[in-house]
């Protein structure tokens, strides 16, 4: 009787299944946003790398099969792409906040993330100026060997050595830059324009940027040069004689920057300056647009319960999305 009973009564409801979670339908739209950024700053790359490229021939500098396109696939993977990826792991939204002055040198001068920025764009710069230096030349006289005359022994060059050094002097400057600017934050805007229009507009900023930071860069690089020239030029000079058969004289040549090397150290930084600009403002342009779908749909709407997915999408408190930032959904 009692068996009859319970099996007449209906059983619970099953449990309703949690929400789709915002990340769910956000990844493949930051994943989307992600690539164009990074096929805008494989552009600049394939532009720059022609610009530095020989010439003498107008369709094997342009032709994207050959050295050029080459320089660019390398440009892009080892300095363009290591700056994007920078960005990610930095990225945030609204400003940071510190208690103090001291506090923010603390935690800036601890941070491994301060460390990193410094050595990714130390290295991006270092690559850009060495497929700088292994475009120019004979000409122009930026080899790591001088060839002297029949009678004569090759020389070590201290114009490649200079320009070395300028390039990691580069991308520390461009890093303090980055941690002043605080490069890693994305300021939503005000009023949403499409990426053509946003891109268009933050564009024009690109050559006054560049230069500025080009100015900066090779002004000061020659006074930053002086007191490590001695080590420079004597470790590089030992350990260049062991594969070649160099001048048997140790001592400092004259100083290698003059009027025409500083607009060389200039035109250098300028460009790297700009490609990096044009690629951070991809980053910027595409991540901070509306959170909308490809149907123009928002994200949570694509989901089976909008509601408890916009939920998870407030709830959401780690990188790269904040609350702040998909609370505009």
């Amino acid at each position: 009787m009692v068996s009859s009973i319970s099996r007449s009564i209906p059983s619970s409801a099953p449990p309703r299944p949690p929400p789709p979670h915002y990340q769910t339908f956000l990844t493949p739209i930051l994943h989307r946003r992600f690539a164009r950024a990074c096929l805008v700053g494989f552009a600049a790359c394939y532009v720059e790398s022609f610009v530095i490229s020989n010439k003498s021939s107008f369709f094997w500098a342009i032709f994207p099969l050959g050295w050029t396109g080459f320089k660019a696939v390398i440009l892009f993977f080892l300095s363009v792409f290591p700056i994007l990826i920078l960005r990610i792991s930095q990225l945030h939204v609204g400003a940071r906040s510190h208690t103090t002055v001291f506090h923010a040198m603390k935690t800036y001068i601890g941070s491994f993330s301060t460390y990193s920025t410094f050595l990714t764009h130390s290295f991006a710069s270092l690559v850009f100026a060495f497929l700088y230096l292994w475009s120019s030349s004979k000409e122009d006289r930026l080899g790591f060997i001088i060839e002297g005359k029949s009678y004569e022994r090759p020389r070590l060059n201290e114009r490649f050595l200079y320009l070395t050094f300028f390039a990691c002097y580069t991308g520390l400057v461009q890093a303090v830059l980055h941690l002043y600017e605080d490069r890693g934050r994305l300021q939503l805007p005000h009023l949403y324009l499409s990426p053509k229009a946003a891109f268009k507009k933050k564009f024009i900023e690109v050559p006054s940027g560049a230069f500025h930071m080009a100015l900066i860069s090779a002004s000061t690089a020659p006074f930053a040069y002086m007191p490590f020239r001695p080590v420079i030029w004597h470790y590089t000079l030992v350990t260049a004689k062991t594969f070649y058969w160099l001048n048997r004289s140790s001592t400092l040549p004259s100083f290698p920057v003059g009027a025409g090397m500083f607009i060389r150290s200039l035109w250098l930084s300028f460009l790297i300056g700009a490609m990096w600009q044009i690629s951070n403002i991809a980053f910027d342009v595409y991540f901070t647009q509306k959170p909308l779908s490809a149907d123009g749909k928002t994200v949570s709407e694509k989901s089976s319960d909008p509601n408890g997915t916009l939920v998870t999408g407030l709830k959401a408190s780690q990188a790269p999305l904040e609350p702040s930032n998909i609370s505009i959904d």
